[in-house]
């Protein structure tokens, strides 16, 4: 994964995000992907949620993809709730 430490014009984050979401996801421990914001609760970024830290799923995560900061955030499994499979479509 290609990371871009050029302050040019960026892609909009969402392609960015669905552009690199499967290449991301293989990562161990890597359970979900999403569009956040930073700690200044203005600046788009892509948030990371680990099931549990490792070294090996952070070395293994870019800490920009496109321009875009990654974030980390160790949030443990992520489980369907229940009554809802884990490929039910919002309503």
């Amino acid at each position: 994964m290609a990371e871009d430490q050029s302050p040019a014009a960026r892609r909009d984050i969402n392609a960015v995000l669905r552009d690199h979401e499967k290449e991301l996801l293989v990562i161990k421990n890597l359970v979900g992907v999403y569009v956040g914001l930073e700690n200044d609760g203005r600046t788009p970024c892509l948030h990371v949620m680990l099931a549990q830290d490792s070294s090996e799923a952070r070395q293994a995560i870019p800490s920009q993809i496109e321009g875009y900061k990654v974030v980390v955030e160790i949030t443990g499994e992520i489980r369907p709730l229940p009554g809802q499979s884990a490929t039910a479509s919002p309503r």
